[in-house]
């Protein structure tokens, strides 16, 4: 009895409150419309946040909205929520991330219209460089920017394969040589020949686990090839010899640049996930993180 006696006081003193603002806005020239806008503004509920970012990105893609509500509790967290005078909410989201070489940790803040009727909001604008823009500017600007990014980790990685194959084809073709010079077969010849043939066949195929065996094992050749002219002093009197030796040696090289660079596109590209503005829409867009296939070194 003593609660509904409280409830019904605390109703009278809002009716109360709301009339005094009425009347004071009547003498001040201030439209009753407004204040009345200003007490009766709906608060944003925080997990509506979410949901909104996610209906949001829902509409122009296949992502369901329980999973994208998943992936940004994962990327960003809320710091805040406050109503500004038109009804809008202001609502303030940091990067879950911490700093790195490449990026410092960010917040951003983004704006809300409130339901006319119901209870689901409608995320209208974001901020970027400290201007706000509509939302819509940010679907093409994320898909361009995390796309590029995918895009050279990918090419990238056609390089390391091409290169790995060049690293055989050069291996090949100095045993050949050696055994020109040294008029006798190699066992090393066939091997590397063997070597190269599945690395062709597994970039063709791409087949990555079948790339990847056949590379190491061109690494673990590595030794036997290069002190090939110590143990032979023909071949490190011959010249056609020691320039191909030379150009592997060169090729190995190459392919350990390109693994690097491809290793740090893909690092890079899953960073930016991470980020704001675009870890709000990435999810959604389908971009996913990337593992790499083979290490830096």
């Amino acid at each position: 009895m003593r609660m509904r006696e409280r409830a019904i006081q605390r109703g009278l003193f809002r009716q109360l409150l709301l009339s005094l603002l009425l009347l004071a806005a009547g003498g001040s020239g201030v439209s009753s419309a407004v204040w009345a806008q200003s007490v009766t503004a709906k608060e944003m509920p925080r997990d509506e946040v979410y949901f909104s970012l996610a209906r949001q990105i829902n509409a122009t893609s296949d992502s369901p909205v329980s999973a994208i509500v998943s992936e940004l509790d994962g990327v960003i967290e809320l710091i805040s929520v406050t109503t500004e005078a038109d009804g809008r909410a202001l609502v303030t989201v940091r990067e879950r991330t911490p700093s790195s070489a490449a990026f410092t940790n960010k917040s951003t803040r983004l704006k809300f219209a409130p339901p006319t009727s119901g209870t689901e909001w409608k995320w209208v604008e974001f901020e970027e460089n400290r201007r706000f823009y509509p939302v819509e500017r940010l679907l093409p600007y994320t898909k361009n920017e995390v796309d590029r990014r995918r895009q050279l980790a990918e090419r990238l990685w056609a390089e390391v394969i091409a290169s790995m194959t060049r690293q055989a084809q050069g291996a090949e073709k100095t045993l050949v040589t050696a055994q020109a010079v040294l008029k006798k077969e190699l066992d090393l010849t066939k091997t590397i020949g063997t070597i190269g043939e599945q690395l062709s066949t597994a970039s063709k195929e791409k087949d990555t686990e079948a790339l990847l065996r056949a590379y190491e094992e061109l690494r673990q050749n590595d030794a036997a090839l290069t002190e090939l002219a110590d143990a032979n002093p023909d071949l490190k009197a011959n010249d056609a010899f020691l320039r191909l030796s030379e150009e592997y040696k060169n090729a190995v090289t190459v392919t350990g640049r390109f693994r690097r660079d491809y290793v740090g596109a893909v690092e890079a590209y899953n960073e930016v996930l991470l980020r704001l503005p675009y870890a709000l829409v990435a999810y959604g867009l389908g971009f996913t993180k990337i593992e790499p296939a083979i290490s830096a070194e």
